[in-house]
């Protein structure tokens, strides 16, 4: 038996993180920044959400992962509470009803659902390792997805509901799911586009048509997909410099601080600024990568690919649409985007990635492990020992074989 080592917290992935959140802070303070008061609201609301994230990212390090695995299905029913809960006493902001506030708090359950998902598809796809080419199995993980995609669509946000699409296709598919299914699933929305077109909501089709071309409504619906271009584009190598960009500081980019924030950062640090952002993602997503090879069960894999999944699929898409590549779909740019309950929810995912790296090797499995073992023993400090879901492995069986004396070997 090995025991639980806290050596192996991951310091590069917390690093990293830190570091994207300080290049963020940096950002949104020239985004958000005022003649008569150097330090904004929003960064001072975002420095707090990060403190949050980092605090319940370490709480979270401290419990199993499969404890936490097997509290998904309660953690699942309470998501989708809530998300009905917004649908009915939301409230409304530029059209969109998606947060709910609890005293003094506002908070959009759209962004913990990201979270959920993750952890149930994970606990799913692992405890049916060996039936993941069975149709059956592929059908029943879309439907986990499917429900929180529905509710959230109806918000209504087409961001998030394709960020969590895209968090079960790259699950599925580090999951072992045949590529021919995963790319027949992907192409329905292209070969059944005029049914698509006819689900989408009215300002959907507006972006999508704005997307294709911006120049039919310059001062509407094109107006700031434009001024992001010229944004991205006076930056050139170096940049204007923090607080010098015209486009940022004399408000020709609407919701800078948010959608539109890598306009800024485009603007104001140029070119090599946006290479060392990417940078700093490619070293965050290297390190959770690296959390996948350190599992030592499919359950550990199957949340790491989760994560990468959504961090990818965002800063894909976020960059993709300030630089003209991608429709605009109100999806944040990870750790840079001004946003408390994207920032927290982040930093709860690379809780559980530290989770898997610290406890993943607390106790040798010879085969997969079960899940659903009670939580209050995942909990406790007493170790105990571990019924596997399957057949019993050669090493298993042999390790209860008792011996002439009567003593287990």
């Amino acid at each position: 038996m090995q025991r639980k080592s806290w050596r192996r917290f991951d310091l590069w992935l917390l690093l990293s993180a830190l570091v994207l959140v300080g290049f963020g802070l940096v950002v949104l303070r020239s985004a958000t920044l005022l003649a008569d008061r150097p330090v904004s609201a929003q960064l001072l609301t975002q420095g707090a959400y990060a403190a949050l994230g980092v605090a319940l990212m370490t709480g979270i390090a401290f419990v199993d992962y499969r404890a936490l695995g097997a509290l998904a299905p309660v953690f699942y029913a309470a998501m989708l509470v809530l998300l009905v809960l917004v649908d009915v006493t939301g409230q409304h902001v530029f059209g969109a009803q998606r947060w709910i506030r609890i005293g003094f708090v506002q908070f959009q359950p759209s962004e913990l659902a990201k979270v959920i998902v993750i952890l149930s598809l994970a606990r799913y796809l692992a405890a049916q390792e060996k039936q993941i080419r069975s149709p059956k199995t592929l059908l029943v993980s879309f439907a986990i997805v499917a429900v929180p995609v529905a509710l959230v669509y109806q918000q209504p946000d087409l961001g998030t509901s394709l960020v969590l699409l895209a968090i079960w296709m790259g699950m599925t598919f580090a999951a072992g799911a045949p590529l021919p299914w995963l790319g027949a699933i992907a192409g329905v929305p292209v070969f059944g586009f005029p049914l698509v077109w006819r689900l989408l909501k009215d300002y959907m089709r507006r972006r999508l048509m704005t997307f294709v071309s911006p120049e039919r409504d310059p001062l509407g619906e094109g107006y700031n997909i434009i001024q992001a271009r010229i944004s991205v584009g006076s930056g050139g190598w170096w940049g204007r410099g923090l607080g010098n960009g015209t486009q940022t500081q004399l408000n020709f980019l609407r919701v800078q601080h948010t959608d539109f924030i890598f306009a800024v950062l485009g603007e104001e640090l140029g070119f090599m600024g946006a290479v060392a952002l990417l940078a700093l993602f490619g070293a965050l997503l290297w390190r959770c990568l690296r959390v996948a090879t350190r599992s030592r069960d499919a359950f550990g894999r199957l949340l790491a690919a989760g994560v990468v999944s959504m961090v990818l699929f965002q800063v894909f898409v976020n960059i993709g649409m300030n630089v003209g590549l991608m429709p605009v779909t109100g999806i944040p740019l990870p750790f840079i985007s001004f946003g408390g309950s994207s920032l927290v929810s982040t930093f709860i995912c690379l809780g559980l990635l530290q989770s898997v790296l610290i406890h993943a090797q607390a106790r040798r499995y010879d085969t997969r492990p079960n899940v659903r073992v009670p939580v209050r023993l995942r909990l406790g400090r007493v170790r105990f020992p571990l019924r596997f879901a399957g057949p019993r492995s050669r090493h298993a069986t042999a390790a209860r074989r008792p011996r002439p004396d009567g003593r287990a070997i």
